[in-house]
């Protein structure tokens, strides 16, 4: 009888990480029915808490274990209550990985002053520029021990919480590193420097990694330390026989050894020998997080060099930056930090830091606050006054960001570097389908990334260098191990979507529960490892169900709708729940309906709708659907939420087409329209006509039109001192008037009102023995089109009195009148100001 009660508390711990209010219901019901069966010896009574009491005050021990499981299943109904708040606040703890190191800076006498500036920059540059503050960090200074009492050893900076506060006191102590004086013992002792920095690590936790950071520029060297022997050659001999022992300690102790040397009297074996013997796990063996010893010629690169080995010892990515070597006024230096990055430092290092100041800008152009927070990151700036400040960035904007820095008048120019470490701390989520399944069948796995702000990682740049992979792990089979693919084949749904699918096959051997857990590897990467855990089917399940979408898009605000497909082959109806976990506080993502009944033997679809806030982040939704069953919390299917939100479409997204097609069809018309009145403009110039004034027979006179005349121009008979008539340009009202008709000729406006036309190589007659022709000098090109645009017009209007072979000008001022349709003349009188 006490067994089952212990059973089903074991089955409720395991629930409190993936709730189950379905199951801890039927643990609340369970109580008190078996409390009721005991306590009254009856059948399953169903009672209320208080008539559970002894009237004596005592209860049997089968009893009192049977309410102790009830007061658990309460408690646990109260903590499931509060969960997804508990939860949610746990999403937005996710932070880098904190890391122990160790700086030993080597303070020989072969160092210059140049050097020791470079060692001390460099240590800063990592105690300022790291990116959690958990982490601990420490600073050591190394020589020799000469026996006068001066240790081989400076703890110049114990190991220190690298917080808001640490930071500032580790970027003042480490100025206390220093060369060191023949006296006080200036030579090289590997061994002592290794022994201090693996006991300053000794008490950290297991699960924190820790890392030795080694500078030098030498080798090891302790000719004058007596404590290794009684002359030079043998206490070199025996300093060496001690480092392999410290080192092998180190490998024992789980503590990387970062070597780096600078200058030309290095002994690289010697440091690639370090790097090697000690620990070397770590980021799942990325290459770059191995330790290696680095080399570099001078001081001046050290920094640089060490902030590279710092970012692979911790998984993170150090963004070469800018150096300027001589800046005298002011200069913009560049660092990158890429989209995936969520936490980060920019580091600048400085000559003269008093006649120095910086400012920090990022890919926006926005000058960025030195503390706070501004546009969904925090900042925070420390070192300000040191050689070295450091802006430590939390969920950085991606992009190009320009520190801008000024020398202050008068000071001498100076070389200053900015240089970034930046880190991607990720969550994954997984989906296995089916998720209850029997040995040897084939499910698929799916996994999603997304950074704390619950921005899902679509875009293939995002995703460059990141390899996902899931973990099988159960109960008669050995762990398998899986590489899931974002290409679009096999059980992916589309390609470069941000979702890494892979079929996986469940071992025939396997037994009892499974687990598929997804894994994340890349440079810079640093990823949670979730796990989905179910247990094996004894039969293929009696229901079943899928997810699907009918809208991939949504605005905020908007409703994106979908379907759960549903096949129940039970003989009982089935209650479902529905239910989104992951989702983003800010998208308010709500899902409809969260409760399902599905008759015995039915298949049906049931709509789905999700709605969003509107205020909901725009780019790819995170969460997870899942469907339960309510009475034993049995998983039937899950899917990611496959929705973007995108910005409300405006006016023109909507109509922009039809809009940009009707102003295209109408500036095309408008066009047509331009350049056929211009045709008929330039057709209609009377500029190029000039006027021939007969009598009878004979040529009396000519009138060039005027320049530029337009439509149409005026003139004048006027006698001549010897008689004869004479044409005269003349505007003046009550006058002729000329201009171009449709059929290539000429209209004459007669001062009285009449009209005549001038056919082309013929003459009208004007006036009682006169008579008018004219002459065209439009080019050869424009007149054929005149004339043909004519042509296929007809000739619609009358024609003018001709003095043409077929027809001579009377004499006595009687004019030819004719009424026919073939008359040469038509003859209209209208008021003068309405012609034309």
């Amino acid at each position: 009888m006490s067994r089952v009660p212990t059973g089903l508390c074991v089955s409720l711990v395991r629930d409190c990480v993936n709730p189950l209010r379905g199951v801890i219901t039927r643990c609340y019901k369970y109580h008190l029915v078996r409390f009721s069966q005991d306590a009254k010896g009856g059948g399953p009574v169903r009672t209320a808490p208080s008539e559970h009491r002894s009237d004596k005050g005592s209860s049997p021990p089968h009893a009192r274990r049977v309410g102790a499981v009830g007061t658990v299943c309460a408690l646990l109904w109260t903590l499931l209550t509060v969960f997804p708040a508990v939860r949610a606040h746990a999403a937005d703890a996710l932070e880098p990985a904190p890391v122990d190191f160790v700086i030993l800076v080597d303070e020989s006498g072969s160092l210059s002053a140049q050097d020791v500036a470079a060692e001390r920059a460099a240590a800063s540059v990592l105690v300022l520029g790291e990116v959690s503050d958990k982490s601990r960090a420490a600073v050591v200074g190394f020589g020799s021990a000469t026996g006068g009492g001066q240790p081989p050893v400076d703890t110049v900076c114990p190991l220190t919480r690298v917080d808001a506060g640490g930071r500032e006191q580790l970027s003042a102590c480490v100025s206390g590193l220093r060369r060191r004086t023949d006296g006080e013992g200036n030579g090289t002792d590997f061994p002592a420097a290794l022994a201090q920095g693996l006991s300053l690590l000794e008490n950290g936790d297991d699960e924190t990694p820790k890392i030795v950071f080694l500078l030098t520029d030498g080798r090891l060297d302790v000719s004058d330390s007596p404590a290794y022997g009684p002359d030079a050659a043998s206490r070199n001999a025996n300093a060496k026989k001690a480092l392999k022992v410290k080192v092998a300690q180190a490998l024992s102790d789980k503590v990387q050894i970062w070597p780096l040397g600078f200058g030309s009297g290095i002994d690289k074996a010697q440091l690639e020998a370090l790097a090697s013997g000690g620990y070397q796990s770590r980021c799942a063996n990325l290459p770059s997080a191995r330790p290696t010893a680095q080399v570099t010629s001078g001081s001046s690169d050290v920094a640089q060099v060490l902030l590279t080995a710092f970012a692979g010892a911790r998984c993170a990515i150090a963004t070469p930056g800018q150096t300027n070597p001589s800046v005298s006024s002011s200069a913009d230096l560049e660092v990158k930090i890429p989209p995936v990055a969520t936490d980060g430092s920019i580091a600048v290092v400085k000559q003269n830091p008093d006649a120095v100041t910086v400012k920090y800008y990022d890919p926006r152009g926005r000058k960025v606050p030195l503390h706070g927070k501004a546009d969904g990151s925090e900042f925070d700036l420390v070192g300000q006054s040191g050689p070295v400040e450091a802006l430590r960035i939390r969920n950085p904007y991606p992009g190009t960001w320009r520190v801008h820095v000024e020398v202050l008048g008068g000071a001498a120019a100076q070389r200053i570097t900015a240089s970034a470490i930046w880190q991607g701390v990720l969550r994954s989520y997984i989906v296995v389908d089916p998720p209850v399944p029997t040995a040897g069948q084939r499910v698929s796995a799916h996994v999603t990334l997304q950074t704390r702000q619950g921005v899902v990682l679509t875009e293939q740049g995002q995703l460059a260098g990141i390899n996902v992979s899931v973990k099988l792990t159960g109960d008669g089979f050995d762990a398998r191990k899986l590489r899931l693919g974002d290409d679009g084949k096999g059980a992916d749904p589309a390609a470069h979507d941000g979702e890494f699918s892979a079929h996986v096959t469940v071992p025939r051997t396997a037994t009892g529960a499974l687990s598929f857990t997804g894994v994340m590897t890349g440079d810079g990467i640093a990823g949670d490892q979730r796990s989905y855990a179910t247990e094996l089917a004894t039969a293929a399940p009696l229901l079943t169900g899928s997810i699907v979408f009918d809208d991939r898009e949504t605005h905020p605000g908007g409703t994106a709708r979908g379907g759960v497909e549903l096949r129940n082959n039970n003989d009982t109806s089935q209650r479902l729940r529905l239910t989104l976990t992951g989702g983003s506080a800010r998208n308010a993502l709500t899902v409809a309906p969260q409760r399902m009944t599905v008759a015995a033997g039915e298949q049906v679809r049931v709509p789905m709708r999700l709605r969003f806030g509107a205020a909901a982040d725009l780019g790819a939704v995170p969460g997870r659907l899942t469907v339960r069953d309510e009475a034993s919390g049995q998983v039937v299917t899950q899917a990611f939420v496959t929705v973007r939100v995108v910005p409300v479409p405006s006016f023109l997204d909507r109509y922009g087409k039809g809009i940009g097609l009707a102003a295209a069809l109408l500036l095309a018309l408008l066009v047509v329209v331009a350049l056929r009145w211009q045709d008929r403009r330039k057709n209609r110039d009377a500029s190029d006509i000039q006027l021939i004034l007969y009598k009878d027979e004979s040529e009396m006179s000519r009138l060039r039109a005027p320049a530029r005349a337009g439509a149409e121009f005026g003139f004048s008979l006027r006698a001549s001192p010897g008689g004869t008539q004479r044409l005269l340009l003349d505007d003046s009202g009550g006058r002729y008037r000329v201009r171009r008709a449709g059929d290539g000729g000429l209209t004459v406006r007669l001062p009285d009102g009449e009209r005549i036309a001038v056919p082309r190589g013929q003459r009208a007659v004007v006036t009682d023995g006169l008579s008018l022709g004219f002459a065209d000098h439009r080019p050869a090109a424009r007149a054929a089109r005149a004339a043909g645009t004519a042509r296929s017009a007809g000739s619609g209007t009358g024609r003018g009195r001709s003095a043409g072979p077929e027809e001579k000008p009377r004499r006595g001022g009687e004019r030819t009148r004719k009424s026919t349709a073939d008359s040469t003349t038509l003859i209209t009188r209208r008021p003068y100001d309405d012609d034309f």
